[in-house]
């Protein structure tokens, strides 16, 4: 658990069950009492939506340890998902894509990808 002060910009939460990244913060001193609320903007690792929550700078959010990998494309399976194979232990596996990444994937080609309870999410294509 981390709180919300100690938030930084790039930091990954869990947020209704899901993989978020922090893409904004914003504080506001609220009152003749110096209460703080912070404003955090999301995007959504699965699906790419974003989300804004505001809470006190005391509370705390569910950290998450996001490792990225090295992987590559082989090919297409169902419903915007893909086949791929880690480089570095050449586990084959499917992994959702966001669906801006999507275009841009080549057979053959790089990507990264990150685990989140059991699911594999590629984030980018990598030349």
């Amino acid at each position: 658990m981390i709180e919300v002060k100690k938030l930084r910009k790039g930091d990954y939460i869990v947020h209704k069950d899901k993989p978020y990244r922090v893409r904004n913060i914003g504080t506001k001193v609220m009152g003749s009492h110096s209460h703080t609320i912070t404003k955090i903007d999301l995007d959504c690792l699965l699906d790419g939506a974003r989300d804004t929550v505001t809470k006190s700078s005391h509370e705390r959010l569910e950290d998450l340890e996001i490792v990225r990998r090295l992987g590559q494309y082989i090919s297409p399976a169902s419903d915007g998902r893909i086949q791929a194979m880690a480089m570095d232990d050449y586990e084959v596996f499917e992994a959702d894509v966001l669906p801006a990444v999507m275009p841009q994937l080549k057979q053959g080609g790089n990507l990264t990808f990150v685990e989140f309870k059991g699911r594999k999410i590629v984030l980018e294509a990598r030349d």
